[in-house]
């Protein structure tokens, strides 16, 4: 799996479950810039915990990991 993957992956449980039908969002998406709020990021980090079976560390959710689909990937993408 590549962090690439990973970004999609995230990308899509957004769009299916997070936002607004017609929202665009891709991996370099800013989170915030698409309307989701500190509950929305923590339904991210569980489903990303879930999907990849991993126990993210508390400090992940710092703006730099999670500033998009992207650098969140990225981020996991050191724990597998």
């Amino acid at each position: 799996i590549t962090p690439t993957a990973i970004a999609e992956n995230i990308c899509l449980f957004i769009r299916s479950n997070l936002v607004a039908e017609g929202i665009e969002v891709t991996p370099s998406t800013p989170l915030t810039r698409i309307g989701l709020d500190s509950f929305s990021l923590i339904e991210i980090i569980l489903f990303v915990e879930r999907q990849y079976q991993l126990q993210l560390p508390a400090d992940a959710l710092t703006q730099e990991n999670i500033n998009s689909s992207e650098t969140l990937a990225h981020y996991i993408y050191q724990y597998l």
